[in-house]
């Protein structure tokens, strides 16, 4: 884990040096929602951007989806100027924590996307899923799910959105 923690502390040393100190605008995050394949997007995208002086900045933006009974949300956070808060969260989704129990099963899954790791949640006794995406050590994406806890969905979502153009950032 703290190899993890060190490796995000160079990548925000690195954006930095660049000047990249802020997080991205709200509405520059609304780019990176995706298109759901058979969904229909509830009213347009929400989001919300907060800085505090000597705190750092956050920026997030989020969207539903619904098909008939089933529905999809997708938020984006980007904690760039929050990284210290950030980085063991990231740590401990990168070193392949899992968990069951009856009522759900949880842990980490390799998406196959360069810079993202993902946590995945299948609950049990209902047609519901999330899947949360660290990317490059700055962005937090969650997916959920409610109407089928098939996990080859909410994957197949995240795999169709820009991800390694936001890690790139």
């Amino acid at each position: 884990m703290g190899e993890e923690v060190k490796q995000a502390q160079d990548r925000w040393a690195e954006r930095k040096a660049k000047g990249d100190t802020l997080a991205m605008p709200y509405k520059d995050l609304q780019a990176y929602l995706p298109d759901v394949n058979g969904y229909t997007k509830d009213g347009g995208p929400k989001g919300s951007q907060v800085n505090m002086p000597g705190m750092g900045s956050w920026s997030q933006t989020d969207q539903e989806y619904s098909n008939g009974d089933k529905r999809i949300k997708v938020q984006i956070v980007d904690y760039n100027a929050s990284q210290m808060a950030f980085s063991g969260v990231t740590a401990m989704y990168k070193m392949g924590y899992s968990m069951e129990d009856d009522n759900e099963k949880s842990g980490t899954v390799d998406i196959g996307i360069k810079d993202v790791a993902a946590y995945e949640t299948i609950y049990k006794k209902d047609k519901r899923s999330k899947l949360v995406l660290i990317v490059a050590d700055r962005f937090m994406i969650e997916l959920e799910n409610e109407g089928s806890e098939d996990p080859e969905f909410l994957r197949s979502v995240a795999k169709n959105m820009k991800l390694s153009e936001l890690a790139a950032r």
